[in-house]
């Protein structure tokens, strides 16, 4: 299902804090339209893997700025989806390690490593229809884009969701974190469609945002051909 000639080559946003189905349904997205799926996360954890492995103390900023330089970063595009090597090493299979996911939001709140990761994550949209998505995509990687969602539900669906995944880490720590961070926190886009995703399927969390995009294109070449 391609997107009508005046959304190709756009950039979709979904935004939304842990657990709120915004991977799945980017995923979702991403697959109907022919479009490459990002998750911002994967570029985070890439990082927060390498982090563990050096056993970074996060509070010297001259070895986080030396550490930093020495990564290389690649990101392949694979069946419409980003596989990450760093330095060479294939880090598919690292990703979801409970070391590297606990080390996530501290590396975020680095104002070094989120320059660093803003530069890869906005390069993606060259010559590509992308659907992106994590906590600031819309506010800070593309805050021009046109088509920015927010996805949320309750604390509670999104701790059983967890749960079911096997992760463990604590919601509610992740949310004040992500939330109150002074840089780039976690917030509503100007101009995001929300959805409220507690008592939704995937599938039709990903109708919902497909409807959005396809009749918004309708739109765009009625009034392009008036």
């Amino acid at each position: 299902m391609p997107l009508p000639p005046p959304l190709q080559n756009t950039i979709i946003t979904i935004d939304g804090p842990a657990a709120s189905g915004k991977s799945s349904a980017a995923r979702g997205v991403a697959k109907k339209l022919g479009a490459v799926f990002v998750s911002s996360g994967a570029y985070y954890r890439a990082l927060a893997w390498s982090a563990a492995q050096e056993r970074l103390d996060f509070s010297d900023e001259k070895k986080i700025t030396t550490w930093l330089g020495s990564l290389n970063l690649e990101s392949q595009v694979t069946q419409g989806e980003v596989h990450l090597f760093l330095n060479n090493v294939d880090l598919t299979p690292h990703l979801s390690q409970p070391a590297v996911t606990a080390l996530v939001s501290p590396l975020a709140a680095l104002p070094a490593v989120r320059a660093f990761l803003l530069d890869q994550l906005r390069a993606l949209a060259n010559g590509h229809c992308i659907v992106m998505e994590g906590r600031d995509i819309g506010s800070v990687v593309f805050p021009e884009a046109r088509f920015k969602f927010y996805l949320d539900a309750s604390l509670q669906e999104r701790i059983r969701r967890r749960q079911q995944q096997g992760t463990i880490d604590s919601i509610a720590q992740r949310d004040k974190q992500d939330s109150s961070r002074a840089l780039a926190p976690l917030l509503i886009p100007q101009g995001a469609v929300v959805i409220d995703n507690t008592h939704l399927s995937v599938e039709e969390v990903v109708e919902r945002i497909v409807d959005h995009l396809l009749f918004t294109g309708i739109e765009g070449m009625k009034k392009k051909s008036k």
